[in-house]
Protein backbone atom coordinates (compact mmCIF):
# COMPACT_ATOMS: atom_id res chain seq x y z
CA UNK A 1 0.00 0.00 0.00
CA UNK A 2 1.44 3.38 -0.98
CA UNK A 3 0.92 6.70 0.76
CA UNK A 4 -2.75 7.57 1.00
CA UNK A 5 -4.17 11.06 1.12
CA UNK A 6 -7.20 12.48 2.89
CA UNK A 7 -9.36 14.62 0.58
CA UNK A 8 -9.10 17.31 3.27
CA UNK A 9 -5.29 17.60 3.23
CA UNK A 10 -5.30 21.03 1.55
CA UNK A 11 -7.82 22.30 4.09
CA UNK A 12 -5.65 21.10 6.97
CA UNK A 13 -2.66 22.94 5.54
CA UNK A 14 -4.70 26.13 5.17
CA UNK A 15 -5.84 25.80 8.78
CA UNK A 16 -2.22 25.63 9.92
CA UNK A 17 -2.25 21.99 11.00
CA UNK A 18 0.89 20.25 12.15
CA UNK A 19 0.83 17.07 10.08
CA UNK A 20 2.10 13.64 11.07
CA UNK A 21 2.41 10.31 9.26
CA UNK A 22 -0.16 7.86 10.62
CA UNK A 23 -0.76 4.42 9.15
CA UNK A 24 0.45 5.51 5.72
CA UNK A 25 -1.50 8.80 5.73
CA UNK A 26 -0.51 12.42 6.36
CA UNK A 27 -2.95 13.47 9.08
CA UNK A 28 -3.33 16.53 11.34
CA UNK A 29 -1.77 16.08 14.78
CA UNK A 30 -2.92 19.48 16.04
CA UNK A 31 -3.93 22.98 14.94
CA UNK A 32 -4.08 25.55 17.76
CA UNK A 33 -2.82 23.01 20.30
CA UNK A 34 -3.80 19.67 21.82
CA UNK A 35 -5.10 21.08 25.12
CA UNK A 36 -7.23 23.76 23.43
CA UNK A 37 -8.68 21.23 20.98
CA UNK A 38 -9.33 18.70 23.75
CA UNK A 39 -11.15 21.32 25.81
CA UNK A 40 -13.19 22.39 22.79
CA UNK A 41 -14.52 18.84 22.44
CA UNK A 42 -15.27 18.48 26.15
CA UNK A 43 -16.88 21.92 26.38
CA UNK A 44 -18.39 22.64 22.97
CA UNK A 45 -17.74 20.83 19.68
CA UNK A 46 -14.71 19.55 17.79
CA UNK A 47 -14.32 18.22 14.26
CA UNK A 48 -11.81 15.48 13.53
CA UNK A 49 -10.71 14.17 10.15
CA UNK A 50 -10.36 10.41 10.67
CA UNK A 51 -10.33 9.49 6.99
CA UNK A 52 -7.32 7.26 7.65
CA UNK A 53 -9.65 4.67 9.18
CA UNK A 54 -10.28 1.75 6.86
CA UNK A 55 -13.39 1.28 4.74
CA UNK A 56 -13.82 -2.39 3.78
CA UNK A 57 -17.05 -3.19 1.96
CA UNK A 58 -18.53 -6.66 1.61
CA UNK A 59 -21.51 -7.65 -0.49
CA UNK A 60 -23.31 -10.86 -1.33
CA UNK A 61 -24.95 -13.72 0.58
CA UNK A 62 -21.65 -15.08 1.90
CA UNK A 63 -20.63 -11.81 3.57
CA UNK A 64 -22.57 -12.30 6.80
CA UNK A 65 -21.17 -15.78 7.48
CA UNK A 66 -17.62 -14.58 6.81
CA UNK A 67 -17.99 -11.64 9.17
CA UNK A 68 -19.58 -13.84 11.82
CA UNK A 69 -16.43 -15.96 11.79
CA UNK A 70 -14.02 -13.02 11.63
CA UNK A 71 -15.61 -10.70 14.24
CA UNK A 72 -16.44 -11.23 17.90
CA UNK A 73 -19.85 -9.50 17.87
CA UNK A 74 -23.19 -11.07 16.90
CA UNK A 75 -23.16 -10.00 13.27
CA UNK A 76 -26.38 -11.84 12.45
CA UNK A 77 -28.30 -9.82 15.05
CA UNK A 78 -27.51 -6.44 13.48
CA UNK A 79 -30.38 -4.67 11.77
CA UNK A 80 -29.90 -2.73 8.53
CA UNK A 81 -29.49 0.55 10.44
CA UNK A 82 -27.14 -0.74 13.13
CA UNK A 83 -23.41 -0.80 13.85
CA UNK A 84 -21.36 -2.68 16.41
CA UNK A 85 -17.93 -2.56 17.97
CA UNK A 86 -16.02 -5.83 17.57
CA UNK A 87 -12.59 -7.42 17.72
CA UNK A 88 -10.72 -9.46 15.12
CA UNK A 89 -8.69 -12.22 16.77
CA UNK A 90 -5.98 -14.71 15.92
CA UNK A 91 -6.47 -18.43 16.53
CA UNK A 92 -4.75 -17.89 19.87
CA UNK A 93 -7.11 -15.00 20.82
CA UNK A 94 -4.58 -12.23 20.24
CA UNK A 95 -6.04 -8.97 18.93
CA UNK A 96 -5.50 -8.34 15.22
CA UNK A 97 -7.55 -5.16 15.54
CA UNK A 98 -10.67 -3.56 16.96
CA UNK A 99 -13.23 -2.40 14.40
CA UNK A 100 -16.71 -1.08 13.85
CA UNK A 101 -19.00 -3.05 11.54
CA UNK A 102 -22.01 -1.46 9.82
CA UNK A 103 -24.85 -3.39 8.26
CA UNK A 104 -25.80 -1.35 5.19
CA UNK A 105 -28.40 -3.76 3.80
CA UNK A 106 -29.43 -7.42 3.73
CA UNK A 107 -26.19 -8.43 2.01
CA UNK A 108 -24.06 -5.31 2.32
CA UNK A 109 -21.61 -4.44 5.09
CA UNK A 110 -18.84 -1.99 5.89
CA UNK A 111 -16.01 -2.78 8.31
CA UNK A 112 -13.93 0.10 9.69
CA UNK A 113 -10.51 -0.99 11.01
CA UNK A 114 -7.57 1.10 12.18
CA UNK A 115 -5.42 2.53 9.40
CA UNK A 116 -2.36 0.40 10.09
CA UNK A 117 -4.39 -2.82 10.23
CA UNK A 118 -6.54 -2.58 7.09
CA UNK A 119 -4.59 -5.29 5.25
CA UNK A 120 -4.55 -7.61 8.28
CA UNK A 121 -8.29 -7.26 8.85
CA UNK A 122 -9.02 -7.76 5.14
CA UNK A 123 -6.92 -10.92 5.22
CA UNK A 124 -8.75 -12.25 8.29
CA UNK A 125 -12.11 -11.67 6.60
CA UNK A 126 -10.87 -13.29 3.39
CA UNK A 127 -9.66 -16.33 5.34
CA UNK A 128 -13.20 -16.60 6.74
CA UNK A 129 -14.61 -16.70 3.20
CA UNK A 130 -15.36 -13.03 2.59
CA UNK A 131 -14.28 -10.81 -0.28
CA UNK A 132 -13.68 -7.35 1.22
CA UNK A 133 -13.15 -4.44 -1.17
CA UNK A 134 -10.85 -1.68 0.08
CA UNK A 135 -12.77 1.54 -0.62
CA UNK A 136 -10.23 3.77 1.12
CA UNK A 137 -10.85 6.77 -1.15
CA UNK A 138 -14.66 6.60 -1.35
CA UNK A 139 -15.31 8.62 1.81
CA UNK A 140 -13.75 11.14 4.09
CA UNK A 141 -14.68 10.32 7.68
CA UNK A 142 -15.47 13.28 9.90
CA UNK A 143 -16.01 12.87 13.65
CA UNK A 144 -18.19 15.66 15.04
CA UNK A 145 -17.92 15.35 18.82
CA UNK A 146 -18.90 17.36 21.89
CA UNK A 147 -21.92 18.62 23.85
CA UNK A 148 -22.75 21.13 21.08
CA UNK A 149 -22.37 18.62 18.24
CA UNK A 150 -26.14 18.25 17.72
CA UNK A 151 -26.57 22.01 17.36
CA UNK A 152 -23.72 22.27 14.85
CA UNK A 153 -25.00 19.27 12.90
CA UNK A 154 -28.50 20.72 12.69
CA UNK A 155 -27.21 24.04 11.32
CA UNK A 156 -25.62 22.23 8.38
CA UNK A 157 -28.10 19.41 7.76
CA UNK A 158 -31.49 21.08 8.11
CA UNK A 159 -34.37 18.67 8.49
CA UNK A 160 -32.26 15.60 9.22
CA UNK A 161 -33.57 13.37 12.00
CA UNK A 162 -30.12 11.92 12.74
CA UNK A 163 -30.09 13.62 16.15
CA UNK A 164 -32.85 11.20 17.16
CA UNK A 165 -30.70 8.16 16.38
CA UNK A 166 -29.78 5.97 19.38
CA UNK A 167 -26.11 5.12 19.92
CA UNK A 168 -24.59 2.78 17.32
CA UNK A 169 -27.32 3.47 14.76
CA UNK A 170 -26.79 5.08 11.36
CA UNK A 171 -28.77 6.51 8.46
CA UNK A 172 -28.13 7.72 4.93
CA UNK A 173 -27.87 11.48 4.57
CA UNK A 174 -27.81 13.83 1.59
CA UNK A 175 -24.50 15.68 1.62
CA UNK A 176 -24.40 18.40 -1.03
CA UNK A 177 -26.26 16.21 -3.49
CA UNK A 178 -24.31 13.03 -2.71
CA UNK A 179 -25.38 10.12 -0.53
CA UNK A 180 -23.36 9.89 2.68
CA UNK A 181 -23.74 8.10 5.99
CA UNK A 182 -24.13 9.57 9.47
CA UNK A 183 -23.64 7.30 12.49
CA UNK A 184 -24.01 7.81 16.22
CA UNK A 185 -20.53 6.52 16.98
CA UNK A 186 -17.34 8.13 18.22
CA UNK A 187 -14.21 7.77 20.30
CA UNK A 188 -14.21 10.66 22.76
CA UNK A 189 -16.87 9.89 25.37
CA UNK A 190 -18.90 12.85 24.16
CA UNK A 191 -22.16 12.87 22.22
CA UNK A 192 -21.70 13.19 18.52
CA UNK A 193 -21.53 11.63 15.09
CA UNK A 194 -19.20 10.07 12.58
CA UNK A 195 -19.99 11.19 9.04
CA UNK A 196 -18.94 9.19 6.00
CA UNK A 197 -18.77 11.99 3.45
CA UNK A 198 -18.32 11.25 -0.27
CA UNK A 199 -14.83 12.45 -1.16
CA UNK A 200 -16.14 14.77 -3.88
CA UNK A 201 -17.89 17.00 -1.33
CA UNK A 202 -15.70 16.38 1.74
CA UNK A 203 -14.18 19.84 1.81
CA UNK A 204 -17.53 21.56 1.36
CA UNK A 205 -19.11 19.61 4.21
CA UNK A 206 -16.12 20.03 6.54
CA UNK A 207 -16.01 23.77 5.91
CA UNK A 208 -19.74 24.09 6.59
CA UNK A 209 -19.34 22.32 9.95
CA UNK A 210 -16.42 24.55 10.89
CA UNK A 211 -18.36 27.66 9.84
CA UNK A 212 -21.25 26.49 12.03
CA UNK A 213 -19.17 26.39 15.20
CA UNK A 214 -17.00 23.25 15.23
CA UNK A 215 -13.35 23.62 16.23
CA UNK A 216 -10.81 21.71 14.10
CA UNK A 217 -9.20 19.02 16.26
CA UNK A 218 -6.29 16.73 15.49
CA UNK A 219 -5.20 13.22 16.42
CA UNK A 220 -3.33 14.50 19.47
CA UNK A 221 -6.56 15.58 21.16
CA UNK A 222 -8.29 12.42 19.96
CA UNK A 223 -5.71 10.44 21.94
CA UNK A 224 -6.07 12.41 25.18
CA UNK A 225 -9.86 12.24 24.93
CA UNK A 226 -9.94 8.47 24.46
CA UNK A 227 -7.40 7.96 27.26
CA UNK A 228 -9.57 9.89 29.72
CA UNK A 229 -12.37 7.44 28.88
CA UNK A 230 -10.09 4.39 29.20
CA UNK A 231 -10.73 3.32 25.60
CA UNK A 232 -8.30 0.86 24.02
CA UNK A 233 -5.91 1.94 21.28
CA UNK A 234 -4.29 -0.61 19.02
CA UNK A 235 -0.56 -0.89 19.64
CA UNK A 236 -1.04 0.17 23.24
CA UNK A 237 -3.81 -1.61 25.18
CA UNK A 238 -4.36 -4.25 22.50
CA UNK A 239 -2.07 -6.03 20.05
CA UNK A 240 -1.29 -9.50 18.75
CA UNK A 241 0.09 -10.56 22.13
CA UNK A 242 -2.92 -9.31 24.11
CA UNK A 243 -6.29 -11.01 24.49
CA UNK A 244 -9.59 -9.18 25.07
CA UNK A 245 -10.02 -10.40 28.65
CA UNK A 246 -6.70 -8.89 29.68
CA UNK A 247 -7.76 -5.60 28.11
CA UNK A 248 -11.15 -5.51 29.82
CA UNK A 249 -12.97 -6.02 26.53
CA UNK A 250 -14.99 -9.09 27.45
CA UNK A 251 -18.15 -7.03 26.83
CA UNK A 252 -17.27 -7.04 23.09
CA UNK A 253 -17.42 -10.85 22.93
CA UNK A 254 -20.52 -12.76 21.81
CA UNK A 255 -19.51 -16.05 23.38
CA UNK A 256 -21.90 -18.31 21.46
CA UNK A 257 -20.83 -16.91 18.06
CA UNK A 258 -18.39 -19.01 15.99
CA UNK A 259 -15.60 -16.41 15.78
CA UNK A 260 -11.96 -17.20 15.17
CA UNK A 261 -10.04 -17.53 18.44
CA UNK A 262 -13.13 -18.54 20.45
CA UNK A 263 -11.73 -21.84 21.71
CA UNK A 264 -8.54 -20.21 22.94
CA UNK A 265 -10.49 -17.38 24.56
CA UNK A 266 -12.80 -19.82 26.34
CA UNK A 267 -9.74 -21.50 27.90
CA UNK A 268 -8.43 -18.11 29.01
CA UNK A 269 -11.82 -17.30 30.53
CA UNK A 270 -11.87 -20.63 32.37
CA UNK A 271 -8.33 -20.28 33.72
CA UNK A 272 -8.46 -16.52 34.17
CA UNK A 273 -6.23 -14.01 32.34
CA UNK A 274 -2.61 -13.84 33.52
CA UNK A 275 -2.53 -10.03 33.58
CA UNK A 276 -4.97 -7.16 33.59
CA UNK A 277 -5.22 -3.50 32.74
CA UNK A 278 -5.42 -0.85 35.45
CA UNK A 279 -5.48 2.96 35.67
CA UNK A 280 -3.14 5.44 37.37
CA UNK A 281 -3.85 9.07 38.22
CA UNK A 282 -0.80 11.11 39.18
CA UNK A 283 -0.68 13.07 42.42
CA UNK A 284 2.73 14.56 41.44
CA UNK A 285 3.53 16.89 38.57
CA UNK A 286 4.70 14.99 35.51
CA UNK A 287 3.54 13.06 32.48
CA UNK A 288 3.57 9.24 32.43
CA UNK A 289 4.58 7.64 29.14
CA UNK A 290 4.37 4.25 27.46
CA UNK A 291 7.07 1.91 28.76
CA UNK A 292 7.44 3.51 32.21
CA UNK A 293 7.37 1.00 35.06
CA UNK A 294 4.90 1.14 37.94
CA UNK A 295 6.16 0.15 41.39
CA UNK A 296 4.71 -0.34 44.85
CA UNK A 297 6.82 -0.53 48.02
CA UNK A 298 9.93 -0.69 45.83
CA UNK A 299 8.72 -3.63 43.73
CA UNK A 300 7.85 -3.31 40.05
CA UNK A 301 4.23 -4.33 39.56
CA UNK A 302 3.35 -3.16 36.05
CA UNK A 303 4.21 -1.33 32.83
CA UNK A 304 2.42 1.63 31.28
CA UNK A 305 0.97 1.12 27.79
CA UNK A 306 -0.69 4.56 27.43
CA UNK A 307 0.10 7.71 29.35
CA UNK A 308 -0.49 11.43 28.88
CA UNK A 309 -1.53 14.68 30.49
CA UNK A 310 -5.29 14.91 31.08
CA UNK A 311 -6.51 18.43 30.22
CA UNK A 312 -9.80 17.74 32.01
CA UNK A 313 -8.22 16.52 35.26
CA UNK A 314 -5.11 18.69 34.89
CA UNK A 315 -2.79 15.88 35.86
CA UNK A 316 -1.10 12.86 34.31
CA UNK A 317 -3.05 9.65 33.74
CA UNK A 318 -2.04 6.24 32.45
CA UNK A 319 -3.22 2.75 31.61
CA UNK A 320 -0.87 -0.09 32.55
CA UNK A 321 -0.71 -3.88 32.68
CA UNK A 322 0.22 -5.95 35.72
CA UNK A 323 0.35 -9.70 36.41
CA UNK A 324 -2.72 -10.85 38.33
CA UNK A 325 -0.69 -11.63 41.47
CA UNK A 326 0.73 -8.09 41.52
CA UNK A 327 -2.34 -6.21 40.28
CA UNK A 328 -2.86 -3.00 42.30
CA UNK A 329 -6.41 -2.19 43.37
CA UNK A 330 -8.35 1.08 43.23
CA UNK A 331 -7.32 3.19 46.19
CA UNK A 332 -3.75 1.85 46.26
CA UNK A 333 -0.82 4.24 45.93
CA UNK A 334 2.01 3.50 43.53
CA UNK A 335 5.05 5.19 42.01
CA UNK A 336 5.84 5.61 38.34
CA UNK A 337 9.48 5.46 37.34
CA UNK A 338 9.83 8.39 34.93
CA UNK A 339 13.38 8.85 33.65
CA UNK A 340 15.03 8.93 37.02
CA UNK A 341 12.09 10.51 38.85
CA UNK A 342 9.52 8.72 40.97
CA UNK A 343 6.01 10.11 40.42
CA UNK A 344 3.33 9.28 42.99
CA UNK A 345 -0.02 8.09 41.66
CA UNK A 346 -3.33 6.70 42.85
CA UNK A 347 -4.85 3.59 41.32
CA UNK A 348 -8.26 4.34 39.81
CA UNK A 349 -10.73 2.34 37.76
CA UNK A 350 -11.18 3.81 34.25
CA UNK A 351 -12.84 5.84 32.90
CA UNK A 352 -10.85 8.62 34.52
CA UNK A 353 -13.71 11.09 34.09
CA UNK A 354 -17.22 10.18 35.19
CA UNK A 355 -20.37 12.22 34.75
CA UNK A 356 -23.55 12.21 32.68
CA UNK A 357 -21.82 12.46 29.30
CA UNK A 358 -23.26 10.30 26.51
CA UNK A 359 -20.47 7.82 25.86
CA UNK A 360 -20.29 6.67 22.26
CA UNK A 361 -17.71 3.89 22.51
CA UNK A 362 -15.20 3.73 19.70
Amino acid sequence: MGQRKTPLLDLHVELGAKLTEFGGWDMPLQYEGIIAEHNAVRGSCGLFDVSHLGKLRLTGPAAQDALQQALTCDVSALGSDQASYALVLTDGAGCIDDVFVYRLGDDEWMVVPNASNVAAVAQAIAEAGGQPADEWDRYAILALQGPDSFAVFTKVFHGSDATALPLHRWTYLDMSGHQGIVARTGYTGERGFELYVPSEVAREVAQALLDSGATPAGLGARDTLRLEMGYALYGHEIDLETNPLEAGLGWAIKWDAPFRGRDALLKIREQGPKRKLFGCKLTDRGVPRQGYEVSRDGETVGTIVSGNYSPTLRTGIALAYAPIDKLPRPGDQVEIQARGRLLSADIVKPPFIRDDRSSTEK
